[in-house]
């Protein structure tokens, strides 16, 4: 996005090219486990973002639009990440920037643990621990210039998932044995681990003259980018601003936290494996604009849902279906990106908004609870959903000129 040449000058070691000329790239096991596994510890905090909004409320006794708001902090700390990491990776290297972002992590939720009862400090530690998980966008341009984009997005998603489910699984026990503290520390322990990993990452290979494609070469234009940024704002802006307060609207239908975390684990689990497995099964068999308007419309169904319907059973259910057209959606949503710019540069500008979107969704919809109520929310939510739908729409001539990812 900063710069037109090819994403292989942010290459690690054991990823080599094709010897195709669009550039795309094939990387073995261990680089794939390795990437993934920094982008994992750079999402738990995310995948648990409803508990810790929820956990704010009840132990540190924050209201709910000013819980939501260290959630946008931390969204924005990522935004400031991922544009250091785009701007410093061709100096520092992919290692660097890796290792980096695994510290931050660690050092943000570290102090997490001591400070999240003090509003102001605990705004800028999870600053701290969102630049980390912003620092992790260098392993999201490798994953878009791979050859089978959407099937590498839909592994990191279930492997992604099944950590966030063991996390929100283990919410009520480390909040019953250590308070909200005890949540901070085990997602700074498990950050710890991916330092094994990072070996697998060597530093950029700038100094290697890229072969350049045609489709990796050209500057993508800026209407393709404009609408990248409209859907990607569209979307997550409505995701997260449903995601965020969901642990509310539980506890707002007089659930327990304990049946809180276990809907938000059991939609990881159930929901977030299946959309992933269905994104692998029928992104070759199904159009992918198919794909897109369904999971967008089931997203907005489940938004109105767990706001009207109040059970345990309803609730559980409904955070299911959501998690489940999220994770159908997300990996299909990548490979259209990558299939317009093979090179990965419209990716990795989705992620960086993505984060900025992420930002802005809790902080929106804190606002939106603070004067008007959830009903209202839900339809802002829907509205996204439409707009992102129509920029999708907008980028499919563009997909259907390259279509290189779909071999």
């Amino acid at each position: 996005m900063h710069s037109t040449r090819p994403v292989e000058n942010l290459m690690a070691a054991n990823l080599t090219p094709t010897d195709s000329p669009d550039e795309l790239l094939e990387p073995s096991v261990l680089a794939l486990v390795a990437m993934q596994s920094v982008l994992v510890a750079g999402s738990l905090s995310f995948g648990v973002f409803p508990l810790l909004v929820d956990g704010l409320v009840r132990f540190a006794h924050f209201d709910a639009p000013s819980a939501g708001l260290s959630i946008t902090t931390e969204m924005l700390g990522q935004a400031v990440g991922a544009a250091g990491a785009l701007a410093l990776v061709r100096r520092l290297g992919s290692r660097r920037v890796a290792i980096a972002a695994v510290l931050f992590i660690i050092v943000g939720n570290a102090l997490s643990v001591g400070v999240y009862s003090l509003f102001r400090w605990l705004l800028v530690v999870r600053a701290v621990a969102g630049i980390g998980c912003g620092l992790t966008v260098v392993c999201i341009g490798l994953l878009a210039a791979t050859r089978q984009a959407d099937r590498n997005f839909a592994i990191y998603n279930m492997v992604n998932l099944l950590a966030c489910a063991l996390l929100a699984a283990a919410v009520p026990a480390l909040l019953r044995m250590f308070g909200l503290g005890g949540v901070f520390a085990v997602i700074a322990a498990a950050t710890a681990l991916c330092l094994s990993m990072i070996p697998q990452i060597t530093k950029s290979s700038g100094d290697r003259a890229p072969r350049r494609g045609s489709a990796a070469s050209a500057a993508v234009p800026f209407l393709l980018r404009a609408l990248t940024c409209a859907m990607t704002v569209a979307y997550f802006v409505s995701l997260t601003m449903f995601w965020s307060f969901a642990g509310d609207v539980g506890t707002g239908h007089h659930l327990g936290i304990a049946t809180v975390s276990s809907a938000v684990a059991q939609a990881w689990l159930v929901g977030g494996i299946g959309g992933s497995l269905s994104a692998l099964l029928l992104v070759k068999r199904l159009p992918r604009m198919l794909l897109i308007v369904v999971a967008a419309l089931g997203g907005a169904a489940s938004t109105y849902a767990a706001i009207y319907l109040f059970s345990p059973v309803a609730f559980s259910i409904i955070l299911i279906a959501f998690v489940f057209f999220w994770q159908l959606l997300y990996p299909i949503q990548m490979g259209l990106f990558s299939q317009v710019d093979t090179s990965g540069r419209l990716a990795m500008l989705a992620w960086f908004v993505q984060l900025i979107a992420c930002a802005i969704g809790p902080a929106v919809g804190g606002f939106v609870l603070h004067v008007s109520s959830y009903s209202v929310l839900a339809f802002f939510c829907a509205l996204g959903y439409l707009l992102f739908v129509a920029a999708a729409f907008g980028l499919l001539p563009a997909a259907k000129q390259n279509p290189l990812h779909a071999d």
